[in-house]
């Protein structure tokens, strides 16, 4: 992946300055800078999209303390590009994968586990008994699942630390992204900080609840907000809990849509006024939009159930299991 980001700003430096830089990272991967000598811009090319963010944030802060001591107050950087949104939902699918992946092994493994505890309990009645029975290879049985438990623990481990390099890449292109988009719609610091919180959340992606749908709340929370186009998308239709989603592509939808509307003007606040036009001033929540006609439709049910309690988001195993197996898979 060759990707550019060109940024514009009202003065550039000395044209006897070095033009193409390179960057290794620790990890292999290389980012080169380049600043064109005909035109006021900056291109930054990678391997890897992620890899983008930390020369590109750097790149910024170094413009504006040059210029700063330089004295120049009408300096600007800014972002001319399209969206780079197919690369992130690229990282988004592939995180996402990796955690479904991972619940997969563990409920294989608590299956195994069972199996394995129920083996050995056959096994005990038969030599605790004075005239024991042919063993009818529970042995051999024995010995397989045990190697299949290790196997598969093996394999929750292996795949849980890709899911943590995994998570670590998509944060610093989630980083970039909103970056570009400051820079792209010139928003405020106030309007930045907005998006960090949407797509940035507090917790360190735990599996209980994920980084997919807790984005994908707030995501649909600014579009029912201060990014709705009419009073009808800010009927509240609260919903009390979050859910492990089947795969992206509502993710996906609502960040496409959220782009599309701050292109089309609309405007990052928190204040329930600032929205145009806001009649209903919203508590707390968030509220999905219709995963159909985005732009034409929205939601009409009104309810005002505040938040009560979180359903689990694994879901509920069927009564004939194990209720060892449904502990460790909770």
């Amino acid at each position: 992946l060759t990707f550019s980001v060109p940024i514009g700003f009202s003065s550039q430096p000395d044209d006897d300055q070095v033009n193409v830089m390179g960057f290794c990272f620790l990890g292999g991967s290389r980012v080169t800078l380049l600043a064109s000598k005909t035109s006021q811009r900056y291109r930054i090319q990678s391997e890897q999209f992620e890899d983008l963010w930390l020369i590109t944030n750097e790149l910024i802060l170094r413009l504006q303390e040059y210029f700063e001591k330089q004295g120049i107050k009408d300096f600007a950087c800014s972002f001319s590009g399209s969206m780079p949104l197919q690369e992130y939902f690229e990282l988004i699918d592939h995180h996402f994968e990796l955690r479904v992946n991972g619940q997969k092994l563990e409920e294989l493994l608590s299956e195994r586990a069972v199996q394995f505890r129920a083996i050995q309990r056959r096994l005990l009645t038969r030599f605790k008994d004075k005239t024991p029975a042919p063993l009818q290879h529970l042995d051999t049985l024995l010995d397989g699942t045990y190697k299949q438990v290790i196997a598969l623990a093996e394999a929750v481990e292996e795949n849980q630390a890709n899911v943590f390099q995994a998570f670590a890449r998509l944060k610093s292109a989630t980083h970039l992204m909103i970056l570009l988009i400051g820079l792209w719609q010139k928003l405020s610091a106030d309007q930045v900080a907005i998006l960090e919180a949407a797509f940035l959340p507090l917790q360190d992606d735990p599996q209980e609840l994920g980084w997919e749908e807790t984005v994908d709340a707030a995501v649909s929370h600014l579009l029912k907000t201060c990014l709705s186009k009419s009073s009808k998308e800010q009927a509240l239709n609260l919903n009390s809990h979050l859910d492990v989603p089947k795969d992206t592509s509502r993710l996906k939808k609502h960040i496409t849509l959220l782009c599309d509307r701050l292109a089309k003007g609309g405007r990052l606040c928190l204040s329930a006024d600032a929205a145009t036009p806001q009649t209903i001033v919203m508590p707390g929540g968030c509220t999905p939009i219709p995963e159909s006609d985005l732009e034409e439709k929205s939601t009409e049910q009104d309810s005002t159930e505040p938040f009560a309690s979180h359903k689990p988001l694994v879901n509920e195993l069927p009564a004939s299991e194990d209720s060892t197996l449904q502990g460790l898979v909770e």
